[in-house]
């Protein structure tokens, strides 16, 4: 049978991996880790993963827009949105749009009827069992990647969503820095440099929930950007949407190093700067598998030009990779 690859966030439907609870007691000294980072839906000793994402330092992490707005969950059955519903930024607590405090609900099923309830969820104004946040709220959060003290990682809240944008298919929420004060963490710089066909690329996320993140080394297979449509059969063709993405594969021998959970993984070009982040994919035929990435080379210079109104996030865009010439790499 024919494998399929989806990268999406995993949800509550899907199948949960148990992650290690956080210390209790936070580190008396810092400890290294990795700007690769686990998205958590966060209760407590026992957080869900969600997905994957980069911290930039200043409090700012990039990751999907179909992570930060469980967008993928809403394509797959019948919920319409209207575009002020898409939120361009809020802070928590602000109640000005009215999906900000909704829940996705799994309805709960009747086992007297040989049909399941179509559709399976619904929406929510209050917090239930079997119920998952539709947009940011103060159980998701962050948590650095490191392979020796899992333990004694800090997982900060996400606190803020500052940007949006489907079409690049890019996510940039903030969190408190202080809460990740005892971790020294290396972030990366964005490249402004396109990726070319046949560069080497290293996706670093936390497919399938595994903690610390896991490596894949891709080869760029068309580099340049195109309006692609997401390939997941779950989605209804007409709730479909397109983003600018560049294709990359990873070899058969490492197809289990991108999946489910590695949506908004960051992607590393030979020098270590950020070239894109994972955003959807599949497999083919010959056992290899096609990485679908949103390239920085594309949406850095569009939030270069914003002027978004945050002075951190600005002072991450203001100080991007230094210029190289290609032939240096």
């Amino acid at each position: 049978m024919k494998r399929r690859l989806f990268i999406l966030a995993m949800s509550a439907a899907s199948t949960i991996f148990v992650l290690v609870g956080r210390a209790q007691i936070p580190p008396k000294e810092a400890i290294e880790a990795d700007s690769t980072g686990i998205v958590l839906l966060d209760e407590g000793i026992e957080p869900h993963p969600l997905a994957s994402g980069v911290y930039l330092g200043h409090g700012i992490v990039l990751t999907n827009w179909h992570v930060a707005t469980y967008a993928a969950i809403l394509g797959w059955e019948d919920f319409e949105l209207a575009p002020e519903d898409q939120l361009l930024t809020y802070e928590i607590g602000d109640h000005s749009n009215s999906l900000v405090h909704s829940w996705i609900c799994l309805v709960e099923p009747d086992f007297r009827s040989p049909h399941a309830p179509n559709p399976p969820y619904q929406i929510s104004p209050t917090d239930k069992d079997n119920c998952i946040p539709y947009n940011l709220t103060q159980r998701q959060a962050f948590r650095p990647s490191n392979s020796d003290l899992p333990l004694l990682m800090p997982t900060a809240p996400l606190e803020q969503l500052i940007f949006l944008d489907r079409t690049i298919e890019l996510a940039i929420v903030k969190l408190d820095p202080q809460k990740l004060a005892e971790t020294k963490i290396s972030p990366p710089c964005l490249s402004r440099v396109p990726v070319q066909r046949g560069d080497l690329l290293t996706i670093h996320s936390h497919v399938g929930g595994q903690y610390p993140a896991v490596t894949a080394i891709a080869t760029v297979k068309d580099d340049q950007p195109k309006l692609l449509v997401d390939p997941d059969p779950r989605v209804p063709t007409q709730k479909r949407y397109a983003a600018m993405s560049i294709i990359a594969l990873v070899p058969p021998a490492q197809a289990n190093s991108v999946g489910p959970g590695s949506s908004g993984g960051p992607v590393f070009n030979q020098r270590g700067e950020l070239v894109g982040l994972v955003w959807t994919g599949k497999y083919l035929e010959d056992g290899s598998t096609e990485v679908w990435i949103t390239p920085t080379s594309m949406w850095l210079p569009r939030l270069q030009q914003a002027n978004l109104p945050d002075k951190d996030l600005n002072q991450v865009l203001e100080t991007p990779c230094p210029a190289v010439k290609r032939d240096e790499g």
